[in-house]
Parts: structure tokens; C-alpha cells; sequence
């Protein structure tokens, strides 16, 4: 019914909820020797990796790649739809097309999660929400163009002021208004500002584009106290069929998280 995937990257990040690889080789074949389905693939640079590539590798162990998530473009180098200096904000764009360049031979998707930014002290959240949906729409625009999903995702409030819930990504949604833009939700961030998880699922159906799994203590599925289960069938209701991507703290080790994510997630499918 679903598919499974974790998210890896390549390079030494300064994000914790995210597996640091050494080889993007030997994450493939780890991942299929546990029983996944695919790679979500965390980058800074996307020019530096050849489509052909990606795919030798990855088809080599029969995974694939769901998205590209882009936040450590924030993290690393202040990249912003929100910014309020107009040259990050150009970055974000640039960066955000090239991963659409990315994606488009690979059928996979694009993630803006960090990479919207957050109100600055030097201006309110109408302007750096104004300014956050200004670029994102040029950012549609160019998706569209290259047939290539935009997964837009609710974060805490910890970590952003701009669209924390569901609700404020469907309204986003409306007023972007692009075939190319989806929702990506997201289990650990959904634990904390939404009601009831199921629910806000729901209420998204038909919205949804890619979905990230994490318990409520951003560990692997498993290790916390979501119900994956109840989760999955509103998943099911709502009418989504995609990956499962499993983005949380590599803890104890990468073969156990791969080892809860997929025994779970893949017992909570059987109780559908």
C-alpha cells in the first residue's frame, strides 16, 4: 500500500534528523538488504550529481527517489524564500530550480521545509509570509514547467513561524495556486501542533504529496508513542498512496533505525 524510504545525505550535516553516509552505494544496499523501497536524498549542491548516476546506483539495489529535501540550503548557507536581503532569496530560487532540474529525469519530488525561512526582527510575518509566497510561486511556476511536484511542509513552531499546521498549508496552497504544489506532512511536527494527527490527514485528502515519518521523540518509527497504525489508515482514507520517508535521528545506529522503521510501519500496513 505504501512505500518505505529514509532520508540520507552525503555530506556532513548540521541538521540531527538526518543519516550522515559516507557512500551513497553502501546506504542503497543497506537500505534493500532491510526491505525499503527508496532513498530521500538531503543535498546541499544538486549540480554535482549526474541524474544517470543517481539512478545506476539506486537501480542497481531496485530503490528509488522520492525527493530531494533542500534544507540544509538554510541551514548551511541562510538560503530564504523570506529573506529579507533580495540576494538570498534569489539564491533560494536558483537553488530550489536546480533542484527541479534534478528531480525532473528522476520523477521525484522537491521539498521546501527550512528553506521557507522565518519572520526576521527586522520585519513582520505579513511581509516575510508575503515575500515567502512572492518566490514560491515563481518557484511553481518553473515546476510546472519541468512536470516536477513542490512538497510543501508544515513545521513546529520551534523551528519556524510561517505555515506550522495543516490548515495554514492548505491556505498556501489555495493562494499559490499551482498544479505543481502538494503538502508534505510530517508525523513529528504534525504530534506537536496539530490536535489530532488523524484528523488534520484527513482533512488534506487529495493534497497530499509526499508524507515523512518520525515518532513523537523524532527517533525511528517505533521507538516513541505514535500510532502508526491509526496513523496509516487515515493515510489510506485520505486517499494517499506514496512513500513512507522515515526523517529522524540516526539513533542507536543506521541498521536499527532501518531495522523499527520498516517492522513497524510494515506491521501497522498489516492492520489496515
Amino acid at each position: 500500500m505504501f512505500k518505505i524510504s529514509v532520508v540520507v545525505t552525503p555530506v556532513e550535516a548540521v541538521f540531527e534528523a538526518v543519516a550522515k553516509i559516507g557512500s551513497l552505494q553502501e546506504a542503497a544496499r543497506k537500505a534493500s538488504e532491510y526491505g525499503l523501497d527508496g532513498l530521500e536524498l538531503s543535498l546541499l549542491d544538486p549540480k554535482v550529481y549526474e541524474p544517470k548516476k543517481l539512478m545506476q546506483i539506486l537501480g542497481k539495489y531496485g530503490l528509488e527517489i522520492p525527493a530531494f529535501s533542500t534544507g540544509l540550503n538554510y541551514l548551511h548557507y541562510g538560503y530564504s524564500l523570506s529573506s529579507r536581503d533580495p540576494m538570498m532569496r534569489d539564491a533560494a530560487v536558483k537553488r530550489l530550480k536546480e533542484f527541479i532540474d534534478l528531480a525532473e529525469p528522476l520523477g521525484a519530488g522537491v521539498i521546501i521545509g527550512l528553506m521557507r525561512g522565518k519572520t526576521s526582527k527586522s520585519m513582520s510575518k505579513e511581509e516575510a509570509y508575503r515575500l515567502m509566497g512572492r518566490e514560491l510561486k515563481e518557484v511553481c511556476r518553473y515546476a510546472e514547467e519541468k512536470k516536477v511536484e513542490i512538497f510543501f511542509e508544515p513545521l513546529n513552531r520551534y523551528e519556524t513561524d510561517l505555515v506550522n499546521t495543516v490548515e495554514e498549508g492548505l491556505k498556501l496552497l489555495e493562494e499559490v495556486d499551482s498544479t505543481a504544489l502538494k503538502l508534505l506532512l510530517d508525523t513529528f511536527h504534525m504530534n506537536i501542533e496539530e490536535p489530532i494527527i488523524e484528523e488534520s490527514i484527513k482533512r488534506a485528502a487529495g493534497k497530499i504529496g509526499h508524507f515523512h515519518v518520525a515518532d513523537s521523540n523524532r527517533l525511528a518509527p517505533g521507538m516513541g508513542h505514535i500510532d502508526f497504525t491509526s496513523v496509516l489508515k487515515a493515510l489510506k482514507e485520505a486517499g494517499y498512496r506514496g512513500f513512507l520517508s522515515a526523517e529522524v535521528i540516526i539513533e542507536p545506529s543506521f541498521e536499527k533505525v532501518l531495522e523499527y522503521t520498516v517492522n513497524t510501519l510494515k506491521n501497522a500496513m498489516r492492520g489496515l
